[in-house]
């Protein structure tokens, strides 16, 4: 349910132009419609269950990208304080 949430909450934000449009996820999820709708398939829905797993394999595919995206703006929303020092910066340091 808070994926749900934050997903309108990244919609808003995209056409409020406070966060960049996540053009992959779209273009792969307009595809993934036109892929379902179309009469081609790689393998025929008439085939007892077979049929569906080509179109839900893409279903999860873009599910997958949208998680992503949801993932990177809820990043966006709490980006780590500037004054904290990530312990790998000694490390790389040289004398």
């Amino acid at each position: 349910m808070r994926d749900v949430k934050t997903f309108f909450s990244m919609c808003w934000a995209v056409l409020c132009r406070r966060y960049p449009f996540p053009w992959k996820t779209f273009l792969v999820a307009l595809l993934c419609l036109v892929y379902m709708i179309s009469p081609v398939d790689i393998l025929p829905d008439v085939m007892p269950l077979l049929g569906i797993t080509d179109d839900a394999t893409f279903m999860v595919l873009v599910l997958a990208l949208i998680k992503q995206d949801i993932n990177k703006y809820r990043a966006s929303l709490n980006p780590p304080p500037d004054n904290v020092i990530d312990a790998g910066d000694f490390k790389d340091r040289k004398k």
